[in-house]
């Protein structure tokens, strides 16, 4: 195996796109926190992010590192165990399936090394947090969890992938509130902060139930392998068109949510509105795709409309936290 062949399949194998997506997630958390304690209203926001670079480039170097480490081992190890099912579904864009020269063993070990070093991460930079470790821990344990149990439980298996996903936004909100104010869990809701904690705690809603309505669509384009696995998806269980009515119920709790943090923290963001106005766009078109054809090409385009969506999601956060005034 070529070493272009290895890193292009160690890329496909831990989504790297996604682990800079949770990486995104949890810088946008962050630095919301941060700001407040250093506004300036003759400063540009931009330029007070450069200004605390010094001050927290450990945090945003090592710290970022954390969420993209535990999501990239949770794709290494979801392609470990669903080995034989995406062999069934022809999954070529799988290194396990198209790479022979790629072994299982290696994935896990793999896995569970990047796993490691993310626990072990946070225990160095917020040692005197550890509720930001103990947080790191539970999401590492629910993301092998998923592969080797809550896959199987349907609906409970899409919830264990979206509370993953959400993880970096908490975690980020914690540590970042116990640097700058306290470790007391506490003075997070304090009125010091009590705008900030609220405006984050809706950022992680939006992120868990537009995760769990994209995990409900990804399941239909899968169903073939999964049948033959005895994978009990939701899709599988109860058929994709009750899957894509519930990702539409999902998606409008997202709806609801989207417009609150213009009324808090992102007041008259235009950014921060486009990006969103984006994202449920995507969201609804992959709804009204499948709600006409269910076949698995119908999946494909609502698999890649919904990731689609979620980069919007996270851009619209972390554009509005930029912004920020």
């Amino acid at each position: 195996m070529s070493l272009k062949t290895f890193f292009h399949d160690i890329y496909d194998l831990t989504r790297l796109p996604l682990g800079i997506m949770g990486a995104a997630a949890g810088l946008t958390a962050g630095m919301i926190v941060v700001l407040v304690h250093h506004q300036d209203p003759s400063k540009n926001t931009i330029l007070i992010v450069l200004e605390l670079l010094p001050k927290y480039w450990e945090v945003a170097i090592l710290g970022l590192a954390i969420p993209f480490l535990i999501v990239g081992a949770s794709m290494a190890i979801n392609d470990y165990h669903d080995y034989e099912a995406d062999r069934i579904n022809n999954r070529m864009d799988r290194p396990l399936v198209r790479n022979p020269d790629l072994k299982p063993q290696f994935v896990l070990i793999l896995s569970l090394s990047m796993i490691l070093t993310g626990i072990l991460l946070s225990f160095v930079l917020f040692s005197d947090n550890l509720l930001v470790v103990i947080g790191v821990t539970i999401s590492s344990f629910l993301a092998i969890s998923y592969n080797i149990w809550t896959k199987e439980k349907g609906l409970m298996g899409n919830m264990t992938v979206a509370a993953c996903d959400m993880a970096p936004f908490l975690l980020a909100l914690v540590a970042m509130a116990g640097k700058e104010g306290g470790t007391d869990i506490f003075y997070l809701f304090t009125a010091e902060i009590i705008e900030t904690t609220l405006v984050v705690l809706i950022m992680t809603a939006i992120t868990f139930f537009g995760v769990v309505g994209r995990e409900l669509i990804k399941g239909i384009m899968d169903m073939e392998g999964d049948r033959a696995t005895s994978s009990h998806t939701f899709a599988v269980r109860y058929g994709p068109n009750r899957a894509v009515q519930l990702a539409s119920i999902f998606f409008m709790i997202v709806i609801v949510l989207a417009p609150i943090p213009l009324f808090i923290k992102f007041q008259n963001n235009v950014l921060y509105a486009t990006f969103m106005l984006v994202s449920i766009i995507l969201l609804f078109y992959s709804v009204l795709i499948l709600s006409r054809d269910q076949s698995v090409a119908a999946g494909k385009k609502g698999r890649t409309y919904t990731r689609t969506a979620l980069w919007s999601g996270v851009l619209s956060f972390l554009v509005g936290a930029l912004t920020m005034t």
